[in-house]
């Protein structure tokens, strides 16, 4: 028996030239079509990439963003929960595509430079504020010298109801500049796409099962109210079902989460599942036909292996690990006997 490689699998390389000369899985059609759906949209959507844990959602997009880029068509990725240890969603979205402004035309770049102030200052008024708590403010009224009751309990009546006004004030502010956010973001997307109406700004969100449910929650409602702006179109990559417990984890294990979710995405794209495409990759990349290919057994190391994933039902990651396992057992088991197969699985 040859010697078989031992290694841990790597996330496929994507050619920046080909997206899908590492395709394994067939992904070009389903690209093709996607983005012909997505660039036939004038208006802002958000679309669902719906696909469970370890079948290749990020692959999956990274892919598509290439493709997109090839076309000259405008993508910001962004990497949900990487950003979940912030306390602002509207924050951390805004800051993703600020450091996209760098890879813009220098002349789009400085255009896109001049938009992004006002939009700072107008997000101001969205982003969350922090009130003090009535305990802070007794400890102030407090060191303020009112140590009689009444006059502690007029003070923060007092202060209570001027943090109340404050907070009316903040939201008519929000109110009258949500309009001219949305203006500003409007010809912020026209500085990525060079101002063709026919090219969409395409956002990337990925991994938002994985945040906290708050803040999972928190991207969606800005991504939908804020950021709904013609020509920027919002790809979420996620597994519904894990972001349904999310949901539920915040508003109560009775919510009708189908119904929820359907007020922030207008669309959904079940991620198509290739396991006999991969696994076959795998068992090519690993050389696991040849070890089974000897003069003690013709069983086919495909046909053996499919069965496992097809009966399991395992995630493209859980393939990546049987067969990581497997070529572990070969390397390490001199002696083994292919009679006795059924026994190392």
């Amino acid at each position: 028996m040859g010697k078989l490689s031992l290694s841990k699998c790597q996330p496929i390389e994507i050619d920046a030239d080909n997206p899908f000369k590492n395709d394994t899985l067939d992904r070009e059609a389903n690209i093709t079509v996607l983005t012909q759906f997505i660039t036939s949209f004038e208006q802002s959507i958000v679309l669902c990439i719906d696909g469970g844990w370890g079948q290749g959602k990020t692959t999956f997009i990274k892919m598509w963003q290439q493709y997109l880029k090839n076309l000259h068509i405008p993508t910001i990725y962004f990497n949900a929960w990487e950003s979940d240890y912030t306390d602002d969603a509207l924050i951390a979205l805004i800051g993703e595509i600020s450091l996209s402004i760098k890879k813009l035309k220098v002349q789009d770049k400085t255009k896109a430079e001049k938009i992004i102030a006002p939009i700072y200052k107008y997000a101001a008024n969205f982003a969350k504020a922090v009130a003090p708590s009535a305990a802070n403010l007794s400890i102030k009224a407090i060191s303020g010298g009112l140590t009689n009751a009444d006059e502690l309990s007029k003070t923060l009546s007092a202060l209570g109801e001027s943090l109340v006004k404050e907070q009316i004030k903040k939201y008519e502010e929000s109110r009258k500049t949500l309009s001219k956010f949305k203006e500003e973001l409007s010809k912020l997307a026209q500085c990525y796409t060079g101002g063709d109406k026919q090219k969409p700004l395409v956002i990337f969100i990925d991994e938002l099962d994985r945040c906290r449910p708050d803040f999972a929650i928190e991207v969606l409602e800005k991504a939908k109210h804020l950021f709904n702006v013609d020509n920027i179109i919002f790809v979420l990559a996620t597994d519904k079902t894990q972001l349904s417990h999310s949901i539920r984890a915040v508003y109560g294990q009775g919510l009708d989460v189908n119904g929820y979710l359907r007020r922030f995405i207008d669309f959904d794209y079940l991620l198509p599942l290739s396991n006999r495409k991969y696994i076959t990759h795998l068992i090519n990349k690993f050389l696991l036909g040849k070890y089974f290919q000897t003069k003690d057994t013709n069983v086919p190391a495909s046909e053996f292996l499919v069965d496992i994933v097809h009966k399991y039902t395992l995630s493209l990651r859980e393939q990546e690990a049987l067969c990581n396992i497997f070529n572990v057992v070969i390397r390490t088991k001199i002696n083994i006997r292919l009679k006795n197969w059924t026994l190392i699985i």
